[in-house]
Order: structure tokens, then C-alpha cells, then sequence
């Protein structure tokens, strides 16, 4: 809800329950108050981190989203680790790096057997 210059959030201290009960590891949990466009940026980034939690996760594609469009920095203090790094982002989602790599390499695989073949002459011969 936005009230002039400032957002605020009512949800039944719903966040506040979810950040005592989840987030006690991270080094700093987010909490809703009034706040600044930073602080709602840094919360919404905390939601798509916790997509990495989630099974059926493509985690390259993930990886890549966070990457190209969040703040390094901002990801990497979510994270607690120095840099953005495949390796990082794997021990943070809780897989291996070689699951991650398979399915970097299915998805590619997957890819190029999906669509219309580059030659289309079969469709210039007759059928009987």
C-alpha cells in the first residue's frame, strides 16, 4: 500500500513470524517497516533466493536471472559469501555443483531437439 511518500505492509506479522523462524541464519534478515526503495529491493531479492529452496528448480536459469539483473553485492551479503560465484550460489541452494552442471547441459540438450529442423525440403516431397 503506498501512503504518500512511504510503503507500508500489513500481513498479521506474517514476515516478522517467517524471519524468527527461517531466517535466523542469515546475517541480516529483512524486516518490513517503513522503508526505502533499497529496503524493498533487498526484501524482494530475499523472495527470489528462497526459490532456490524450492524442488524442480532450474537452478542454472535462476543462477543466470540473479546474476545479470540483481546488485552483486546486495546477492552476495544475502548469500554471506564474498563473491557470486556457480560454486556459491550451489552450496547456498543446498545441490552439488555436478547436479547443477547436468542440468545446465540438459536444458542445452533439450533446447536443440525442440522446433522445426533448419532444412525444410521434406516438405517439398510427395507422399504416396
Amino acid at each position: 500500500m503506498l501512503d504518500r511518500d512511504s510503503y507500508q505492509f500489513f500481513n498479521n506479522f506474517a514476515r516478522i513470524d517467517e524471519v524468527m523462524r527461517f531466517e535466523d541464519s542469515w546475517r541480516q534478515p529483512c524486516l518490513i517497516a517503513l522503508e526505502s526503495r533499497h529496503d524493498i529491493k533487498r526484501l524482494a531479492w530475499c523472495e527470489v533466493l528462497s526459490l532456490s529452496r524450492f524442488a524442480g528448480v532450474n537452478h542454472p536459469a535462476l543462477f543466470q536471472a540473479i546474476y545479470k539483473n540483481a546488485s552483486k553485492q546486495l546477492i552476495c551479503e544475502l548469500m554471506g559469501v564474498p563473491r557470486l560465484t556457480v560454486s556459491n550460489y550451489c552450496h547456498f541452494a543446498g545441490i552439488s555443483q555436478s547436479s547443477y552442471e547436468y542440468q545446465q547441459c540438459k536444458v542445452a540438450c533439450d533446447e536443440t531437439l525442440l522446433g522445426l529442423p533448419k532444412n525444410m525440403n521434406w516438405m517439398n516431397g510427395r507422399h504416396g
